[in-house]
């Protein structure tokens, strides 16, 4: 903003009296060029005469470039619904005879009024229609007892009476000229941006009137300039939007107001290249604001001047008050407990800033604390937030910053609008982000380590339904227990910045998010981004950015699935993520079980997802006993860790989803496994287990056959590994079986609904040695009788796919019969494809 010297000091000096003509912008250079276009000479009479709502939209449709249409004064135009002006034509009052009425200079005239839920749509789809002075105008119109409410379509939409879309092109503005809005009765909306003009291209504005403007609502004129149409469609040559000889003027005087008589530029596209106004405001007058402008929201200015852009000449600023020369700076204020914060944050206005006080006479451990507006709350060096306090910022605190606070020894509640804003969290933010500015959180300081919270799978320190930028803050301590350090629900365009065709999602720079310690099997994320019911459904992504954040004791960066360890749950794959640093240093090596007895009491305190190591040595016996898995618990060997002898794996209720891999199974007796009714002779007895996509997974197995050489070492015929549930078997090997041994390697009974819910054999290794007459297979898929499988309900529905697997040795490929005598040893053993629902590809016969 350039500031005239001369012309302040000449208003300073006028402080004292009435105060007119005091422009704090320097008048535009001679050099400066305003390139004008002229409007169509006014007729006597209008092209159509209309005097009802339909006669209006009828003419409108039938319209042609450089038509007036005449609306009469006495005409009936309530309730008009939306009118769109989508070619260059003028709506003008006229009389009841049907002669147009211009207003010419002082003189009045009456008007054709619009009242109740009545917009004009300018939009931007008339672009192409609406240059090289081809100009909508309106004209001597007057707007009484309003009500607002959405105007236009798609990008262009805004709560308005008047919206103009992004038309402007050769520099064709349109023109509004001696119109006149009296708010006394408008029923409007009240967001940051709503207005009774809102504008995203160009506008000439003159000779109008504005009054009795609502202080509860926020601007008269909204320009959007992040198009160059608003700018006469040059960012090279700009000719902005030009208001001239109008008067603002507010229901009365409220000096902390939040109230506008313009806001020119969006607050959120402060510093971004070509998003700038050139605006120019001529012989205006401003009633009852106590500033003229200035570039920040402060209280009771008229003229928001985002940009700093703004060109004023000879407008005149009308009130009761003494000092109107520059906005005060924002004060503080000094609340000691929770009731006086938001007293405190209730009687601020937008922008203002209020510091949380440090030391012992201040008490923030208890009670919501509710942000409703853009203030700003900024901690003292020390300044802390505990027990079951937490902060609400609701959806129009739009500009809320909160800094330097820390965060201690909290108790997690519900915070919010439990109505559908709530959120088990210390800060819940509502759907803010409109315009594409949201919530800033700056240096604040989370410790853990002696917090008290809920582990629901959206629970989290930080919950956002809208836009929220985070920086230079530290989130340390966080229990493996309770699930996220952030929550980011973006089922609202509020998250995206408020559009979805060009979303500005939320942003994560230069912090640092720490788990308490390290733990590889934990679900608790640094943040969920995004809601999982959400996926695959349209405007519920995130588009979030992490940038150089550092992570803390968790396994791996990111994710788009719930894995365990990992910091970042990306649900949509839309995150964009750089320069971020993972640090993970387990803590220590963990102690790995020495025998049978060991294990079984390392799973009986284990919870489910926890991993269980068997180790590799001599001093690692693992040859005798049951080692019997109830729950869903990864057992998992290290590096040539093997279990001998007649120790088996018995997989009983419960263990849906357990894992087995990278142990090698090296027995000389396959004994009778399990305590239950259901144990059966297997190294492996998978009982009646698995849910939907829930198996058991056994993977990555190696299993050495060669030391059972008799069948007396096999109880009653018994399998490797025998299946009553659903398994998937991958990248695991079986070396040598032996023909002249009655035993399968793996082994399937589908009499359970479980054993039918899809097991997958795929990848892995098949061998056998000798041409004896026993009936064996490496996969036996249901029961059998007199050399066959039987032809049965419980054989034909199985469900089975192997598939990709190598089997070397094998008499018969795919039979559902051996024979009863010569060899009768298979590599699959079952009901063929063309008689059952399994499935056998891609498998190769040696």
């Amino acid at each position: 903003m350039k500031k005239s010297t001369l012309a302040s000091l000449i208003c300073i000096a006028l402080s004292a009296g009435a105060l007119s003509g005091c422009d704090f912008y320097d008048e535009p250079s001679t050099s400066e060029t305003i390139t004008d276009t002229t409007p169509e000479p006014t007729p006597d009479e209008p092209t159509a005469f209309v005097s009802t709502t339909a006669e209006l939209i009828a003419a409108i449709d039938t319209a042609e470039t450089g038509d007036f249409i005449g609306l009469s004064t006495t005409g009936d135009f309530s309730n008009t619904g939306t009118i769109i002006l989508d070619k260059a034509i003028t709506l003008i009052s006229a009389d009841a005879l049907g002669n147009i009425l211009e207003v010419d200079g002082d003189t009045t005239t009456d008007q054709a009024v619009f009242t109740g839920a009545v917009c004009i749509d300018i939009p931007t789809e008339a672009v192409e229609t609406l240059n090289d002075g081809n100009q909508v105008r309106i004209s001597n119109i007057a707007f009484e007892n309003i009500i607002m409410d959405s105007c236009g379509s798609g990008e262009s939409t805004s709560n308005s009476i008047i919206n103009i879309g992004k038309v402007g092109k050769g520099k064709t503005a349109v023109l509004l000229d001696n119109l006149t809005f009296d708010g006394t009765s408008f029923t409007e909306t009240t967001g940051s941006s709503d207005a009774w003009v809102y504008s995203r291209g160009l506008v000439d504005l003159s000779d109008s009137t504005f009054t009795n403007k609502s202080e509860n609502a926020q601007s008269i004129l909204y320009l959007n300039c992040g198009s160059s149409t608003s700018r006469g469609g040059s960012n090279d040559d700009p000719r902005g939007s030009t208001f001239t000889g109008n008067t603002f003027s507010l229901a009365g005087l409220n000096s902390a107001g939040v109230v506008k008589a313009a806001t020119i530029g969006v607050p959120s596209n402060l510093g971004q290249d070509n998003k700038n106004c050139a605006t120019t405001f001529t012989d205006n007058t401003f009633e009852n604001f106590t500033y003229l402008i200035s570039e920040t929201s402060d209280p009771s200015t008229a003229l928001y001047d985002v940009f700093g852009d703004t060109v004023l000449t000879d407008n005149t600023l009308v009130n009761d008050l003494d000092d109107t020369t520059t906005p005060p700076v924002t004060g503080t204020t000094d609340p000691k407990n929770v009731d006086e914060l938001n007293a405190a944050i209730l009687a601020a206005t937008a922008g203002s800033t209020i510091t949380l006080g440090a030391g012992d006479d201040y008490d923030f451990s208890a009670g919501t604390i509710t942000i409703d507006k853009a203030i700003k709350l900024v901690g003292e060096d020390g300044a802390l937030i505990t027990g079951t306090a937490c902060i609400d910022v609701l959806d129009a605190a739009v500009g809320t910053e909160i800094s330097n606070i820390t965060f201690t020894e909290i108790t997690l509640d519900v915070c919010g609008d439990t109505s559908g804003s709530s959120s088990n969290s210390i800060i819940n933010i509502g759907k803010v982000g409109k315009d594409k500015l949201g919530v800033t959180l700056d240096k604040l300081n989370f410790d853990g380590a002696e917090f008290i919270e809920p582990t629901g799978s959206s629970d989290a320190w930080i919950y956002s339904r809208g836009l929220v930028d985070i920086s230079d803050s530290i989130f340390a301590n966080k229990s493996a227990d309770a699930q996220n350090i952030l929550y980011l629900n973006c089922g609202s365009s509020a998250s995206r910045g408020g559009s979805n065709s060009d979303p500005r999602g939320s942003i994560f720079s230069n912090n640092t998010f720490a788990l308490a310690e390290f733990n590889a099997s934990g679900m608790t994320k640094a943040a969920t981004i995004g809601v999982p019911s959400n996926l695959g459904q349209e405007d519920k992504n995130c588009a979030t950015t992490f940038t150089a954040n550092t992570f803390t004791n968790f396994s791996a960066l990111i994710s788009t699935t719930e894995d365990n360890s990992t910091a970042l749950y990306d649900v949509f794959g839309d995150t964009t993520e750089s320069e971020n640093i993972l640090e993970s240093t387990p803590t220590e090596e963990p102690v790995l079980p020495l025998n049978v007895a060991e294990i079984n009491a390392a799973i009986v305190a284990a919870e489910s997802g926890a991993t269980i190591t068997l180790g590799a040595g001599d001093q690692y016996d693992y040859s005798s006993g049951v080692i019997t898995i109830d729950k869903a618990i990864k057992l998992v060997g290290q590096e040539g860790a093997t279990i001998s002898g007649n120790t088996c794996i018995d997989v009983v209720d419960g263990a849906a989803g357990a894992e087995i891999s990278n142990i090698t199974f090296a027995n000389d007796a396959i004994a009778l496994c399990g305590t239950t009714d259901d144990a059966k002779e297997a190294v492996i007895n998978i009982q009646k287990v698995g849910e939907d996509e829930m198996p058991i997974i056994l993977t990555d197995l190696t299993f050495n056959t060669t030391l059972i050489t008799s069948q007396d070492q096999i109880e009653n015929k018994g399998a490797w590994i025998r299946s009553y549930g659903f398994i998937n078997l991958t990248n695991s090997s079986f070396t040598t079986q032996d023909s002249g041994l009655q035993n399968d390697l793996v082994k399937l009974t589908c009499s359970s609904s479980k054993g039918k819910m899809g097991t997958l054999i795929d990848g892995n290794l098949f061998s056998i040695a000798g041409a004896d007459a026993k009936e064996t297979a490496a996969i036996k898929i249901g029961d059998s009788s007199s050399g066959a499988i039987k032809d049965a309900d419980n054989e034909n529905n199985c469900n089975v796919t192997v598939s990709n697997n190598t089997f070397t040795g094998y008499t018969f490929d795919i039979v559902n019969s051996v024979g009863s005598s010569g060899a009768r040893d298979a590599a699959i053993f079952a009901r063929l494809e063309s008689e059952s629902t399994n499935q056998f590809p891609g498998n190769t016969f040696n």
